[in-house]
């Protein structure tokens, strides 16, 4: 066979395989060599040309089947530039006129239709009822047959057992380490910027903080970042009165009523309720003031009138607050900014509002797999130490103090348990029993990680 007949076996091969299913059954026996009219046969190739033409204009779902097409179209080619016949009784051209005219009309059919946009990626729910769908098409409704019921039921019961010996490790461990006894005062400290661990947690500076706040201590992360900001800002000496104090993405979290507490007035910052994305954290939000004053923590009503509420973008902070202030903080808020980099860009920013001498604190959401696979451009972001590493060096370079960074993840029983969704209970858990130093998010061993930094 020639180049020219090569060519268009693969030219035929390439428009047969991007064919849809219903072309495969009408096309089956499309072709079978055809007795009779040369010139016809000649139109009736024209015509396969053009369908090339059009599809390859318009992708369609391969179809294996239809490659039989190509090789009895190019064989009847062969046959008719040879001037030998076809054998006897194989069909006609009209009919396979008629074939070719239907696959036309279907693929011109085919190419009007929309194709699918892009969408955005299923949500947890979204994905859980496919999932079932899934499964009851293979195998029917039955309950005792259900597929996933049968291949995941038990797993769930063993996620659930670990999960709850965990919880129970933690109380037995919170008994052993007195993590109820009274302390009388907070400790000096020296602490540097690192990541939550259990022995963080059986200190006197973490039983203190946590008794001032009015919680249980347990083995919890958002407990230990509580405690890690006021330990920080106690001993760089700014929780005293006269002095001020601003916080980024407090939600409803019980440190505005603590500084409050200690004198320092407060100007506690939010997102905007009613701007875009905040239903995402509507559970979160103070959207009052009077949310964020808890006279428990405080009694003093003088000292809690201290405290102010703003609505304030994260990614801009306005520059109103530029040197105003004498602390600033943010708890696991800067990891919900959309990028790695505008949490580290916002922590840079956050300096802007200090006083010279002032003192930063925030923590955040750190993926203990150091060097691999984490989440960026997302609603929740993990920072490793390739990021926090060469952040510090670039703060110390612009003059900044930043206390020694320590990413040891510690040897405790509870720093080597991740705990697994779900994840149930308030949003700032004071009273449950849980062992949740470490957790799962999207399949990576997370933490939390701490930064103390110091204007020059």
């Amino acid at each position: 066979m020639n180049r020219r007949e090569d060519q268009k076996k693969s030219n035929l091969a390439g428009f047969m395989r991007l064919l849809g299913p219903k072309e495969q059954n009408a096309a089956s026996d499309v072709v079978r060599p055809v007795a009779g009219d040369a010139a016809r046969l000649q139109i009736l190739t024209a015509k396969v040309a053009d369908l090339e033409r059009r599809s390859a204009e318009r992708v369609m779902q391969p179809v294996r089947e239809i490659q039989t097409l190509a090789a009895k179209v190019a064989e009847l080619e062969q046959r008719l530039a040879e001037g030998s016949k076809p054998p006897a009784g194989t069909g006609d051209v009209d009919a396979l006129s008629a074939k070719v005219a239907e696959l036309e009309r279907r693929l011109t059919e085919r190419a009007a239709q929309p194709q699918p946009s892009a969408s955005k990626p299923l949500g947890e729910a979204e994905v859980d009822a496919a999932l079932q769908s899934l499964g009851e098409r293979l195998i029917g409704t039955h309950p005792s047959g259900r597929y996933f019921n049968v291949r995941f039921r038990g797993y769930e019961w063993a996620m659930r057992n670990v999960k709850q010996m965990g919880y129970e490790l933690g109380l037995l461990l919170a008994e052993k380490h007195g993590l109820g006894r009274k302390v009388a005062a907070a400790p000096k400290t020296d602490l540097k910027s690192k990541l939550c661990t259990q022995a963080d947690c059986d200190s006197d500076w973490f039983t203190f903080w946590l008794h001032e706040l009015k919680a249980r201590p347990h083995y919890h992360r958002k407990q230990w970042e509580f405690a890690y900001i006021a330990q920080a800002l106690w001993q760089h000496g700014k929780l005293k009165p006269g002095l001020r104090g601003v916080g980024f993405g407090c939600g409803v979290e019980p440190l505005p009523s603590l500084f409050a507490k200690y004198g320092a007035t407060v100007v506690a910052t939010d997102m905007d309720p009613a701007g875009p994305g905040s239903k995402e954290w509507a559970a979160t939000q103070a959207g009052q003031v009077g949310a964020l004053r808890n006279g428990a923590i405080c009694p003093d009503n003088a000292r809690l009138m201290k405290i102010s509420l703003e609505f304030v973008d994260m990614n801009d902070i306005p520059a109103r607050l530029h040197g105003q202030f004498d602390f600033c903080w943010s708890s696991c808020a800067l990891e919900h900014l959309g990028t790695l980099d505008k949490g580290l860009l916002f922590i840079e920013n956050s300096l802007k509002t200090l006083k010279p001498g002032g003192v930063a604190v925030h923590t955040t959401e750190y993926n203990l797999e150091q060097e691999g696979a984490t989440l960026d451009n997302w609603s929740t972001v993990l920072y490793q130490r390739r990021h926090l590493e060469p952040f510090v060096a670039r703060l110390k370079t612009l003059g900044y103090r930043v206390a020694p960074l320590d990413l040891d993840a510690g040897n405790g029983i509870l720093d080597r348990y991740v705990d697994i969704p779900p994840f149930e209970g308030t949003y700032y858990p004071q009273e449950a029993n849980w062992a949740h130093l470490k957790l799962c998010v999207a399949g990576l061993a997370c933490t939390s990680a701490g930064l103390i930094i110091t204007k020059p």
